[in-house]
């Protein structure tokens, strides 16, 4: 067990520290340089921010505002380019342009229904990434599968609530998508086929209703077993991520955050020769009593692991010419 892992990152306002998610290693060599994003800024909608920070006792956080809600932010190969999910489209963030134009736009206009969590499919050839229901109450969320080379975008599957954390895993012949659709509490399993343009679900992974809260974002460890955050809507004095065993669906480790019970999403990084976990938490819908006995919540928390090594970060392979 992991406790208190230090706090990194904690915004004066309230408004940074609505709902972060979607922390990603910008640069793998120290110091490296993270992004994530705030999904809103209040609990109105408002748009949120891509943020950025070196992991140093110095680093200062850059903000740049976004012209909706941010579900997602994807590294580009080669260069200061991001992809993001903005509300219903995906778009690409230039450190010297900003905002482009929309590559493609879901087909739902439902005005509850905008992009949330994604994950690059092996090879930086292809995104995975669902939508959600901003009620968290109905199946109007899908997932869905987009294609660099011919952006285009196909519906992997539907009747799902709150579509979070993916992970793929090679084996034997085919390629596994392990999915959460949060309300369900559990991790499901997908037979994924690109060239097809086809996800079949071959059942339930791990079952996570016995532990408190809900699983949101989750992380692949490259050994087998995956690193899972909880988001708690309960008052608690604390709140965890845990790692598990993708095949038996044990618990191996578990971090905790005090002060901060609704953890969004976990990251692994190398820093200072070993592997550590960033974690990001929120303080969405919190109450003033409430936020007062979780005043960590908002913020960014690092913490030692267990694991020797991790996987290569993927990059997306966009075509340089590829951004307005």
């Amino acid at each position: 067990m992991r406790v208190n892992p230090t706090q990194i990152f904690r915004d004066p306002g309230a408004a940074n520290r609505y709902l972060p998610e979607g922390p990603r290693l910008l640069d793998s060599q120290e110091p490296n340089r993270l992004v994530w994003i705030n999904i809103q800024s209040d609990r109105e909608g408002n748009p949120g921010a891509l943020l950025f920070s070196e992991l140093s006792d110095t680093a200062r956080v850059n903000i740049v505002a976004c012209p909706g809600r941010p579900g997602f932010v994807l590294p580009i190969a080669g260069g200061d380019r991001l992809l993001v999910g903005l509300d219903q489209a995906l778009q690409i963030w230039d450190a010297q342009r900003g905002f482009s134009e929309p590559l493609v736009r879901i087909p739902d206009a439902h005005p509850r229904t905008i992009i949330n969590d994604a994950e690059i499919v092996p090879g930086g050839k292809a995104v995975v990434f669902g939508t959600k229901d901003l009620l968290f109450q109905e199946p109007l969320a899908n997932l869905y599968l987009y294609t660099v080379e011919d952006n285009t975008l196909s519906l992997l599957a539907d009747q799902q609530t709150c579509s979070n954390g993916k992970v793929f895993r090679a084996e034997t012949d085919e390629l596994v998508l392990f999915d959460i659709d949060t309300p369900k509490q559990t991790l499901v399993r997908y037979r994924l086929d690109v060239e097809r343009r086809q996800a079949v679900t071959s059942g339930v992974a791990i079952d996570l209703t016995s532990y408190p809260g809900f699983p949101d974002g989750m992380c692949d460890c490259g050994d087998g077993t995956v690193i899972v955050a909880f988001y708690n809507p309960e008052q608690a004095a604390e709140g965890h991520a845990i790692r598990f065993h993708l095949t038996s669906g044990s618990a191996i480790e578990k971090w905790t955050t005090p002060g901060a019970p609704r953890v969004t999403c976990p990251v692994l990084i190398p820093y200072l020769d070993r592997v550590k976990l960033v974690l990001t938490t929120a303080i969405e819908g919190m109450p003033p009593e409430m936020l007062a006995q979780c005043p960590n919540s908002g913020c960014l928390f690092i913490g030692d692991t267990d694991l020797i090594r991790m996987p290569e970060p993927q990059r997306l392979q966009f075509p340089p010419n590829r951004s307005h």
